[in-house]
């Protein structure tokens, strides 16, 4: 009896730490009139997510006007 309910909390445990072993991330996607894109993922902040992909954009872009189209948050 004693091993079942060691080996059942055992499994709980485990089950409790895989579940919660992802952290939030956040992922964005910009855009420029000219078709130039720029997309990051991974970013433990929606604002870092957002600076990085509008960064992208920019430096592919030859017009300059890149905006956020999308920022979402994975798990």
């Amino acid at each position: 009896m004693r091993r079942r309910l060691l080996l059942g909390a055992a499994l709980l445990v485990a089950g409790l730490a895989l579940s919660h072993g992802h952290a939030l991330a956040w992922g964005c996607v910009a855009s420029a009139s000219d078709g130039a894109y720029g997309y990051s993922y991974n970013w433990p902040s929606e604002q870092d997510a957002e600076l990085t992909a509008l960064n992208e954009c920019e430096a592919r872009s030859s017009s300059g006007d890149c905006q956020t189209e999308s920022c979402d948050p994975t798990q």
